[in-house]
């Protein structure tokens, strides 16, 4: 049964445990306030930087059933992620998603937006391409 009064709280950002430019310093600075407020219930996304997330991330297991199976439900298709508390204050619970995992949808997910949208993408443009993947991959988490 959903606790409609305990909701989760998800927030993606390409530079959630990933340093490359000045959003990472602003999430940072609100993670404390909101994980305050929001405790275990708040979680971020983003893509897995295997360069960074060695240090920047600790692997956990997910405490919420739902979480897990939803990570499961996507692991299972070859898609890797990984789940843990970012190492900053407020220690928030992330869900890290591998990008290059999940490229063999790419196709799948570019039609998808030009049937239901009508929104095309440039064929090699690996901005694009990585941002389309990053969001099915936020929505396929949700709709989990």
């Amino acid at each position: 049964m959903r606790d409609v009064n305990q909701p989760l709280f998800f927030e993606t950002s390409w530079e959630v445990a990933n340093k490359v430019g000045g959003i990472y310093t602003v999430i940072k600075t609100k993670v404390p306030v909101t994980v305050q407020e929001y405790g275990d219930r708040y979680h971020l996304t983003g893509p897995w930087n295997r360069f960074s997330a060695h240090v920047e991330v600790e692997e956990i297991e997910p405490e919420s059933p739902a979480i897990e199976a939803a990570i499961r439900a996507i692991t299972d298709q070859g898609i890797q992620v990984l789940y843990g508390r970012w190492l900053i204050d407020g220690a928030p619970r992330v869900v890290l998603f591998d990008i290059g995992s999940a490229a063999y949808k790419l196709d799948e997910w570019k039609g998808d937006l030009w049937r239901v949208a009508g929104i095309p993408s440039p064929p090699h443009d690996i901005e694009t391409n990585d941002a389309i993947i990053l969001g099915y991959l936020n929505a396929w988490l949700l709709d989990e």
